[in-house]
């Protein structure tokens, strides 16, 4: 009695052991998705925590941070419209047998018309901050960005590594 619930007691520990080693290379690939984050913050803090290094004066951070702010303003209010088309979205769901096509089809081509329209901002914002960074600010930004994102992806070429090394690990995690 005393030898088989000692069995299950290392059984079980070995197999949290084993669930826990294989779960941590997803847990560093998301986190490493987490730190390329290429919002406008990010973009922001990179740029207070290197001013000097980029030579960016307090008056291009402040344009850059107000610019931001009236972006993000306009992105929440498009998110918003967005959940609110979502919303009639699964309203026209509702009712299986008499589906509306046309009026799906067309709450449908507005919310990607709404997201194309956030992509556009997005890149219009960028546009907007180079426009206020110098040439030479610019291409230290981006050697220093190149730099960052060397860093960021290393763990993940690790990790491809190890699955193409070790097939077994890498179809356990596909499954």
């Amino acid at each position: 009695m005393k030898k088989g619930m000692t069995m299950a007691v290392i059984f079980s520990v070995l197999v949290l052991f084993v669930a826990g080693s294989l779960a941590q290379p997803q847990q560093r690939l998301m986190r490493a998705k987490r730190t390329f984050d290429q919002s406008p913050n990010r973009i922001l803090a990179v740029l207070k925590a290197n001013q000097e290094e980029l030579n960016i004066t307090n008056e291009q951070i402040k344009q850059i941070q107000n610019l931001i702010f009236a972006h993000q303003e306009k992105a929440i209010q498009m998110r918003n419209e967005n959940a609110i088309q979502r919303l009639e979205l699964q309203k026209l769901l509702q009712d299986r047998e008499s589906l509306d096509y046309e009026k799906i089809r067309s709450v449908l081509s507005q919310s990607s018309a709404a997201r194309q329209e956030m992509f556009i901002q997005r890149l219009k914002q960028r546009e907007e901050i180079n426009k206020i960074l110098t040439p030479e600010q610019r291409e230290a930004l981006k050697a220093l960005t190149m730099d960052l994102m060397r860093e960021r992806i290393r763990p993940l070429r690790l990790m491809r590594d190890r699955m193409q090394r070790f097939p077994r690990f890498r179809d356990r995690i596909r499954r």
